[in-house]
């Protein structure tokens, strides 16, 4: 279908200025197709994957038919998330609309100051919808409109009985738009008592994604992934990226790994205060902000235009999973990359997820240390090049030429950069990540030399291992055991490699010519109302393949939580 350009759709004036102030001229697939059937009147049942304009969809009919002025509602959308309803809100309101926004978290003042100014369309989430219903301070009597917005995330968050309040408190005669991505039975039995007679758009249906997303993976050892993806980022420099984990502290770990290798990154979770989720996304959307750190139900309504990269730690648990992270890109035609670190166990099962998703893959080399430092020193020459074309301060080469006068030139420049912080991450950047070897032929066991507690992971060629004696029953986090380091030490931060937390103890990596005067310095420090012990840990015995790089075994009370480069 070809589509028309909203400046020949019945539309007010005043909806194709706002669309066309957005940039927006021409519908997407979903807009086109249920606008003529909104207008005539039917409820729609409307499977469609994210990003696909469905906001539009409803929300011009709706603002279309609106009656002017304050008055009582008629139009209720339902969304599962606050990120979605703020999202949602936010995209009416750029059309001319002030609806009331509802949901959990958010002042009360605030939202029954909107509900008694004649707000004409509230958006909400079920359970504050359904508090106000019982406070009474929504009345429902005289909407002519529902919409329920990715109505399957709202079934599996667990608010059926919340719907069903709703539906009781609306008229019988109503227009009912029902938009899913997909349509397992749930969503069928709830379609059957919501809509009369509904007509179904499909588009985008299925496991698919946009075709402007390209698909990569780095196949990489779990307990190297945050190195991998430190040099990835260095690399790509991606503009906006999402980045997911599992938990919540995933994702405060890494958020606080990846401020560390300075890059501008915060977490998103489920866990947070509203106004905090509310504070980071806002900077987020202004790119002050540049990677959020994110878990699956925080991001579900995260609708940032111009997000470049997603990053997968590790394989999504389904295919479902898989295809709402990486819509969080390439939206609205826009182009972006999907990339997912792959450990060696996970190939198998990726594999198949893709397939499912009919997801064309590409399996990338794994950029190490020489590739971060070969891209930074192209992005220097770029800013050198870009500051001479803008010109040069004449005072600047006055004290150049007297410089030059009695030095030699590359004398001078070395001079010049090891006071440049940008010229120094050129030299420093970069880690050595490990690249998952073909499968060998099983070899007999090598145990750990005498003296080294069970669980420890191995140490990496040319750093040794200190054992601390205060772990997770002690309270012991990484941050709180980053911060003793430094201050029992005076080393910087990037001075440890990996750091594993045991429930009695803590094994933190460093280079083999400092592990003893590591533990000398954490030995009697104060910490708690007792002092520190420490030892240096012997070292595993070579193993018979050269060249292999021994990988840890799993041990149950151990976690390994943060893995940095123990550089000069």
């Amino acid at each position: 279908m070809q589509p028309v350009p909203f400046a020949q759709w019945e539309l007010r004036p005043e909806l194709v200025a706002a669309l066309a102030e957005q940039g927006i001229t021409v519908p997407t697939e979903v807009q086109q197709r249920c606008w003529p059937l909104v207008q005539a009147g039917r409820d729609l049942l409307v499977q469609s994957r994210t990003g696909t304009g469905k906001t539009l969809a409803f929300g011009l009919p709706i603002l279309q038919g609106l009656s002017a002025g304050p008055g009582p509602v008629e139009a209720l959308v339902v969304l599962p998330t606050r990120e979605l309803a703020m999202q949602v809100a936010n995209a009416l309101g750029r059309m001319g609309a002030g609806p009331a926004l509802l949901y959990g978290g958010g002042a009360y003042a605030e939202q029954l100051r909107a509900l008694r100014s004649g707000a004409r369309i509230v958006v909400g989430t079920p359970g504050r919808l359904c508090d106000h219903l019982s406070r009474g301070t929504l009345d429902l009597g005289g909407c002519r409109t529902l919409v329920l917005d990715e109505a399957d995330e709202i079934l599996d968050l667990g608010f059926a009985d919340e719907l069903d309040r709703l539906l009781e408190a609306l008229p019988a005669q109503r227009q009912s738009l029902l938009f899913s991505a997909t349509l397992a039975p749930d969503m069928q039995a709830l379609a059957a008592k919501t809509l009369r007679d509904p007509e179904t758009v499909a588009v985008s249906t299925g496991l698919s994604v946009a075709v402007e997303i390209r698909h990569v993976a780095y196949e990489v050892h779990r307990e190297f992934r945050s190195d991998a993806l430190s040099n990835v980022l260095h690399v790509e420099r991606p503009d906006l990226a999402i980045l997911f984990c599992h938990t919540r502290a995933e994702t405060e770990e890494l958020a606080e790994r990846l401020r560390g290798d300075g890059f501008q990154a915060a977490a998103l979770h489920g866990d947070m205060a509203q106004a905090e989720r509310t504070r980071t996304l806002n900077a987020f959307r202004r790119r002050q902000l540049r990677l959020l750190v994110a878990t699956d139900v925080a991001a579900r309504g995260i609708d940032v235009r111009g997000v470049t990269h997603v990053f997968n730690l590790a394989v999504p648990q389904s295919a479902e999973t898989y295809i709402h992270r990486v819509g969080r890109t390439g939206r609205a035609g826009d182009s972006g990359m999907a990339v997912t670190f792959v450990a060696p166990r996970d190939a198998m099962r990726f594999r198949r997820l893709l397939a499912s998703a009919k997801v064309e893959l590409q399996v990338r080399r794994l950029p190490q240390a020489e590739d971060v430092r070969s891209r930074l020193r192209e992005s220097y020459h770029e800013t050198m090049c870009r500051r001479l074309a803008e010109g040069v301060d004449p005072g600047f080469r006055v004290l150049a030429e007297e410089l030059l006068a009695y030095m030699e030139p590359a004398d001078a420049l070395c001079a010049l950069l090891g006071g440049d912080s940008a010229a120094r991450a050129v030299l420093e950047a970069g880690l050595e990540v490990p690249v998952p070897k073909p499968p060998r032929a099983a070899a007999p066991p090598v145990r750990p030399a005498a003296g080294r507690p069970a669980g420890a992971p191995p140490a990496r060629p040319g750093t040794r291992q200190v054992q601390v004696n205060v772990g997770r029953r002690d309270g012991v986090i990484l941050a709180t055991l980053v911060r003793l380091l430094r201050s029992a030490t005076g080393m910087p931060a990037r001075a440890f490699g990996s750091i594993t937390i045991h429930p009695h103890s803590s094994v933190v990596e460093v280079r083999s010519d400092e592990a003893e005067r590591v533990a000398h310095l954490l030995e009697g420090h104060p910490f708690g109302s007792g002092l520190l012990k420490a030892r240096p840990l012997p070292a595993f015995p070579a193993r018979p393949h050269q060249g292999v790089v021994p990988r840890p075994r799993s041990v149950p009370g151990s976690r390994p939580v943060r893995r940095v480069a123990a550089r000069g």
